[in-house]
């Protein structure tokens, strides 16, 4: 539900981390928020952790690198926290 709503605050997580909270706020459906809730965490640990650790190591990664791996790994995770919500809600 709100998909639409849901779709425009899982980028925005890469330039801020509580933006995709911050947009989310007319959202009525809890499981859309559960999902973008859950979606900023591990795009929040990605990019304070894994990410700084990158771009601090000897690996050859660029900042357009970095963003797409960050698509990447929100893509995987997306279905997987969907699926949690479906159970839950």
């Amino acid at each position: 539900p709100e998909a639409a709503a849901a779709s425009s605050t899982l980028v925005a997580g890469f330039a801020d981390m509580l933006l995709p909270s911050i947009m989310s706020g007319g959202i009525q459906s809890d499981m859309t928020r559960f999902i973008i809730a859950a979606t900023s965490i591990t795009q929040l640990i990605y990019l304070s952790e894994v990410g700084a650790l990158l771009l601090g190591s000897k690996i050859p990664v660029n900042i357009k690198e970095l963003f797409i791996i960050f698509i990447e790994r929100t893509l995987i995770t997306l279905p997987i926290i969907s699926i949690i919500a479906h159970f839950i809600f």
